[in-house]
């Protein structure tokens, strides 16, 4: 089975996220921001039956393997 979130996330252009967490639904952006426990908390409430992911978008070009 794919992870949906994983793959839209190895693909995105996530240039304006450099920096913030980001929780992933869906494979796109639910929310965004500095703090990642609103950030989560704020994702479950808008999609309580949804998984949701938090990532830290990292400031500078990273190498994922």
């Amino acid at each position: 089975m794919k992870d949906v979130n994983y793959e839209w996330f190895l693909r995105a252009d996530l240039e304006k996220f450099r920096g913030l967490y980001i929780a992933i639904v869906d494979g796109r952006v639910a929310e965004s921001g500095e703090e990642p426990e609103k950030i989560y908390v704020e994702a479950r409430e808008k999609y309580p039956k949804k998984e949701v992911v938090l990532w830290k978008v990292p400031k500078e070009e990273t190498l994922i393997l």
